[in-house]
């Protein structure tokens, strides 16, 4: 099957297999970009793990907030998302895996064809095909909300809100977590800060004041414009002392997507669920580690904060979620050194994480293979392996994920890992990457 732009989406979607290759990019520069455009838009899939995750009880909704959640949730629903369109993209949307699909992929060969070598401009009239998925991705989006809208608890409230994504939505967000004890309100809340004048973004030492335990609470004021050297050194050692565990609530909020996206029927209202569970979540923005890693880097002459760093490390390591398991190699490498009495099992643990990166790829890599035999009038049948997968992936976790995917390759973790380090000259993520100079020179 060709690709085309109709069903991009979804094949980034389920190509999230490749997204725990972000963990290992964001280590190969000494110091690792945790702000470049790609780390927020492809972020790490989560969930739970072998490290236990802990979950707080969703909070009631306080009798203050009733009346304006009760007015949200009011929202009408549109009963035919396609009226105004045209009646080829009718037929489209009411038969979506016989005809809508193969008329998609004509529409997008008619459109490469007239584009050519040519940039289109974003005023060019959308497509039938493109129309009848949007209209089908806000329908189904204005139904998740209604049902988290529904509920009277202030996590299902966050998550709306999260979804929506709008300036007054944000706002609301603000204000939930400033009434709410539940710590990932207030993650949710720092993911959508405010965009309009008179709304007030919660303050970000909120979440380390609910679960000073939480690892992720107190990174989120790493990178503040305000932390001067000597409140990073506190945070260091807040961190180092405190922190037990890592969450950043990203695998929660996954979860609540997989059971949000229910449809069983293969079809155009699962193809775009497939859509909005991969994109719904790309703009989640990863922790700064900069500051962090600048930090514990310079720390060799200084016990007290290399110790508390190689604990950061060792807490972040059992998080659910493959890229923090990368960071936290790339933070290892700069305080566990050859010699140290801990290296031998972050050298197991790097062995472990470059397998199962191997095991990303590969399934990712055999889904394209699958896409690309698949005729347009199987796209349907594809694309509900696709939900069922993703929504798995989401429930678990990716690197429960992999690790269970991990037996079906039949190959030793040594030889899995060498198929992963070889894009990095052959290193793993504790050894120093070569300098930007001769890295570039042997590229040529």
């Amino acid at each position: 099957m060709k690709k085309t732009d109709w069903n991009t989406a979804g094949v980034a979607g389920l190509a999230l297999c490749l997204a725990a290759g972000l963990g290992y990019r964001l280590m190969t520069a000494p110091v690792p970009a945790e702000a470049a455009p790609e780390t927020h838009t492809r972020a790490a899939a989560a969930g739970p793990a072998s490290a236990p995750q802990r979950v707080v009880p969703a909070a009631p909704l306080p009798a203050s907030m009733a009346s304006s959640v009760s007015t949200r949730a009011a929202e009408p629903a549109a009963d035919d998302p396609f009226s105004t369109l045209s009646p080829r993209a009718r037929r489209m949307a009411a038969d979506w895996c016989s005809y809508g699909a193969r008329e998609a992929m004509k529409d997008e060969e008619r459109k490469a064809a007239a584009q050519g070598d040519t940039v289109m401009s974003d005023d060019a009239p959308a497509s039938d095909a493109e129309q009848v998925l949007d209209a089908a991705r806000a329908h189904v989006l204005r139904h998740w909300l209604r049902t988290l809208r529904s509920r009277r608890d202030l996590r299902s409230q966050a998550i709306a809100d999260y979804l929506a994504g709008d300036t007054p939505s944000r706002a609301h967000l603000q204000d939930l977590a400033r009434r709410s004890t539940d710590p990932m309100v207030t993650a949710l809340a720092l993911q959508r800060p405010c965009k309009a004048e008179g709304c007030r973004t919660v303050d970000a030492a909120q979440w380390a004041r609910l679960e000073p335990d939480n690892l992720a609470a107190w990174l989120v004021q790493v990178q503040a414009p305000s932390t001067s050297p000597e409140q990073l050194s506190y945070l260091i050692e807040r961190m180092g002392k405190d922190a037990s565990r890592h969450d950043d609530y990203l695998p929660a909020l996954r979860q609540a997507l997989a059971a949000l996206a229910s449809t069983e029927t293969p079809g155009l209202a699962q193809s775009v669920e497939v859509d909005l569970l991969s994109g719904t979540v790309s703009g989640w923005s990863l922790q700064p580690m900069r500051p962090l890693m600048d930090r514990c880097q310079a720390a060799s002459q200084q016990p007290v904060t290399a110790a508390h760093c190689a604990r950061i490390a060792r807490v972040m390591w059992d998080s659910a979620s493959l890229i923090p398991r990368g960071l936290a190699l790339g933070l290892a490498r700069r305080v566990v050194p050859m010699g140290h009495a801990q290296r031998p099992d972050w050298e197991d643990r790097a062995l472990r994480y470059d397998a199962l990166l191997a095991v990303e790829t590969a399934s990712a890599g055999a889904l394209a293979e699958r896409l690309e035999q698949t005729p347009a009038e199987q796209v349907c049948q594809i694309g509900a392996t696709l939900h069922a997968e993703l929504r798995r992936r989401y429930r678990q976790g990716d690197w429960a994920y992999a690790e269970e995917r991990l037996p079906s390759l039949g190959e030793p973790l040594e030889a899995l890992a060498r198929k992963t380090r070889h894009d990095r000259g052959g290193r793993s993520l504790l050894e120093e990457p070569p300098p930007a100079k001769a890295a570039a020179g042997a590229s040529r």
